[in-house]
């Protein structure tokens, strides 16, 4: 979302009008990654007319975003997490329209030592359905993903089997049932295809994993369809649509995630990777677009109090390992890096002016609770080849 294109101005900062602002309100300008700056403080820049009260990388500047994400990658590098998870549309479709993965280019040009041991995944994006994707548009997809599977910094789990998560399959098997008949697939032909591709790249059957936007209901698709697992793209268990802060508390939620985990998740027959976000607080977002009237109530638990991070990494990292039928590849994931104004967010936010010292206070939590935490006696360390 931090690219200093497109979303990063209107939709998070409010620097240039035409979007939703979140971060705009002053109460907000805490959560703003670290890389910011209150848009008074920077002299360096001609403003535009109305700029709003929070500035970064405008007008875009490339050596600024690879500045920032070379030190997001050293953050999240050194407190031990493993891969980042991008989303977009190809390239190859959009003729680099898609802002979002300028930071994923940002971490294939980085020179610095961690932009190689950092590992990364691009999920297969088919949540918008202006994409209309064909065989065709398949196909070119797939040729520019194999490019970036080859890498060795692609997640791989399993003994070496490339990690490859496909966003909202519903979509693509609508959009791919529509197309032209010659040009149409199913959900099982996709999958099959994708697998074909990596292995005739020369590498290991995939693991596919079919990402849900929330819930565990479109398990039993996915299983008919091929795919050998499921995952959420956020499922923020635990919280309630209640009024600001009348809701579960953080440990509360904790518990509720395991709790659905072992009812639903596993219920539903087909492995997964587990979501365990970070926070789930998204008040920046509890406005309404068309009134710009602030909700009452708004689904959220309550901000974690010191601690609270650190038993849920160890609740998480000791459900997945006590669980290697239903979490066969020994990963869970974390809506958590930069999801600033949803109500996640690991990364480093800006600090106080004028020192803008970056405030680490979550990430150091969550890493003093992966460095300390071991799989338990009698399990075997499975997690993936690249397990810190």
């Amino acid at each position: 979302m931090y690219s200093g294109d497109g979303y990063t101005q209107d939709q998070e900062l409010g620097y240039l009008p035409g979007g939703s602002a979140y971060l705009k309100p002053e109460e907000w300008h805490v959560r703003a990654p670290f890389f910011c700056r209150l848009t008074k403080d920077v002299t360096s820049v001609k403003h535009p007319e109305g700029a709003g009260p929070i500035w970064f990388n405008y007008p875009y500047n490339q050596e600024l975003l690879q500045k920032s994400m070379d030190q997001e990658i050293r953050y999240a590098y050194d407190a031990g997490i493993d891969f980042f998870i991008y989303h977009g549309p190809s390239d190859r479709l959009t003729h680099g329209g898609w802002g979002l993965l300028k930071n994923l280019h940002a971490q294939m040009s980085s020179q610095i030592p961690e932009a190689k041991k950092m590992h990364f995944v691009w999920a297969l994006y088919g949540e918008n359905p202006a994409m209309k994707y064909t065989s065709s548009r398949v196909a070119t997809m797939m040729d520019e993903t194999i490019e970036y599977i080859k890498m060795p910094n692609w997640q791989r789990v399993m003994d070496d089997r490339p990690l490859v998560i496909v966003f909202y399959p519903e979509n693509f098997n609508k959009q791919l049932a529509a197309a032209p008949e010659n040009e149409q697939m199913t959900g099982n032909e996709l999958v099959d295809y994708i697998r074909k591709r990596v292995t005739d790249a020369g590498m290991k059957n995939p693991y596919v994993v079919g990402m849900a936007i929330s819930g565990y209901d479109k398990a039993e698709d996915y299983k008919k369809w091929g795919y050998d697992a499921f995952m959420n793209y956020d499922g923020s268990y635990g919280g309630k649509i209640a009024k600001r802060d009348q809701s579960p508390t953080y440990a509360e939620a904790t518990a509720s995630i395991t709790d659905v985990l072992e009812k639903k998740f596993s219920a539903t027959g087909l492995p997964y990777i587990p979501p365990f976000s970070s926070m789930e607080y998204p008040w920046p977002r509890a406005i309404n677009t068309k009134t710009h009237q602030i909700e009452e109530k708004h689904y959220h638990y309550q901000l974690p109090k010191k601690g609270d991070m650190a038993a849920r990494i160890k609740t998480a990292l000791d459900y997945v390992s006590s669980h290697p039928k239903e979490c066969e590849a020994q990963v869970l994931s974390m809506y958590s890096w930069n999801e600033c104004s949803e109500g996640g967010g690991l990364i480093p936010t800006m600090g106080k002016p004028p020192e803008y010292q970056p405030d680490t206070t979550w990430l150091d939590e969550v890493a003093g609770a992966l460095a300390a935490w071991k799989y338990p006696s009698g399990s075997t360390d499975t997690i993936t080849n690249t397990n810190r």
